[in-house]
């Protein structure tokens, strides 16, 4: 898979980077040969349009069950934000019957790994278990995906545990409020613009009413994709999946209309204060989607420029100028154009202006002079290492199938990304690096330290 796919999960779960490689598709159109390993990869619709994607691997007696449904923050609107993620929680919160815990008591105290997470793009649930619990796993998931129930104490409740996770996780902490400004300020009209937990005056109004017609209108067959990896039979599996799943009711998928968003022509700045020791940064040019090409060379770019200690920013800024304490970026390329992401803090008593000079001098050198060869073979083996670690596991795989799934609508659209990346050039990184990173595409959002007796905005 290539990165920028798994720079999706990055931002979300905190993982370490991944990439897929692979070589070719077989005759047959459902196993890849990756790394000298032949993986089957099927596909299936039921009826009621749900896409089950199953991948048999009997490396270890290990299943991971995933999936996705096609809501996230994206098909929220300006009044009704947080929904997606709200759903994260309430998913949880029992049916007739399996009532509330029962996931945990029915698959976690057996060992199974139970949890879920919300994107701008979509929302995965997903159960890591011994063979013998697949199953019941397939019967809860499909349960709660027509028979959620929901009151107005369930709904209180769960809004106040969501509101003291944004409190948190983003109104409490610098960096948190630092990423929601970010992408608050990078976009006008894409609704890339809010965040995935939400604001809490939305959070505050929404009613059982308004939560149960969002539940109805995503949460359905037509709307997901069950993604299985690991130790399985495809025949009896499928067989199961059917059982569970096929007498549920089809739905209309949801159509999504996004506006889209205009050319920036101008930078945006932002500055906050807080308790912090030193000042910092966070910077987002705004770049393509995962659909198109130049996403290659981005990801190319962003390693050349941030991975690792012998990267061009980490040594120009911390090591050589002594300026940074750290840097870090990332071509963040999801469904929709994203942004080209860069974070730095100042060493204590030196300005995030400075710090960003330096950083503005390291684009223009790549944007004047180019790369060498040797840096986009140092790149692409980084890349190829980090593969090793996200696709070992289940779990792994599964996250990475379904991610390209639900983006491509073909859980092998990556197939030809080993070769993609070989032919990135130095004209290609180059080009790149002078198209997107310049400064009216650029929106930065400063932190300073607050002053005594200065009130924080």
């Amino acid at each position: 898979m290539r990165a920028k796919y798994l720079i999706i999960l990055i931002s979300i779960l905190g993982a370490s980077a991944l990439f897929f490689l692979l070589s070719r598709l077989d005759s047959c159109g459902q196993k890849v040969k990756a790394l000298g390993a032949e993986i089957s990869i099927e596909k299936r619709v039921l009826s009621n349009g749900l896409v089950v994607v199953l991948v048999p691997d009997q490396t270890v007696p290990i299943v991971s069950l995933q999936l996705f449904y096609r809501v996230g923050s994206v098909d929220e609107h300006d009044g009704q934000t947080g929904l997606a993620h709200l759903f994260e929680h309430l998913m949880f919160k029992g049916t007739s019957r399996f009532g509330e815990k029962q996931f945990f008591h029915q698959l976690e105290a057996k060992g199974a790994e139970v949890n879920a997470y919300t994107t701008r793009d979509f929302t995965v649930f997903y159960e890591n278990f011994v063979p013998d619990l697949l199953p019941k796993a397939l019967e809860m998931e499909a349960d709660r995906m027509l028979g959620l129930q929901l009151s107005e104490s369930l709904l209180v409740r769960e809004r106040k545990v969501v509101l003291e996770e944004r409190a948190l996780r983003t109104d409490s902490s610098p960096d948190g409020r630092m990423q929601e400004s970010l992408w608050n300020l990078a976009y006008a009209v894409h609704p890339y613009q809010r965040p995935v937990i939400g604001y809490p005056q939305d959070l505050e109004g929404l009613t059982v009413e308004t939560v149960m017609a969002f539940y109805k209108k995503y949460y359905q067959p037509a709307n997901a994709v069950l993604v299985l990896t690991g130790d399985f039979s495809p025949n009896s599996t499928w067989a199961l999946v059917k059982n569970s799943f096929g007498v549920l009711p089809r739905g209309a998928r949801p159509e999504r209309k996004l506006r889209a968003e205009p050319l920036q022509n101008e930078e945006h700045r932002l500055t906050l204060r807080d308790r912090t020791a030193s000042e910092r940064f966070s910077l987002g040019y705004h770049v393509t989607s995962a659909h198109q090409d130049d996403s290659y060379a981005l990801d190319v770019l962003s390693n050349i420029l941030f991975e690792g200690t012998s990267s061009r920013a980490y040594r120009k800024m911390v090591l050589e100028k002594d300026r940074a304490i750290g840097i870090s970026g990332s071509a963040y390329t999801p469904a929709y154009p994203g942004l080209f992401l860069i974070s730095a803090t100042a060493k204590q008593g030196v300005s995030a202006e400075s710090v960003q000079a330096d950083l503005y001098g390291v684009i223009s050198e790549v944007q004047d002079k180019g790369v060498e060869v040797e840096e986009i073979s140092a790149a692409v083996k980084q890349l190829t290492l980090q593969l090793i670690d996200g696709v070992r596991t289940p779990y792994g795989l599964g996250q990475l199938i379904g991610t390209v799934e639900l983006i491509f609508d073909d859980p092998r659209r990556f197939s030809d990304d080993l070769n993609k990346y070989l032919r990135v050039s130095q004209a290609d990184v180059q080009r790149v690096a002078r198209k997107y990173l310049n400064p009216n595409n650029r929106t930065v959002v400063t932190l300073v330290p607050e002053k005594n007796g200065e009130e924080t905005p």
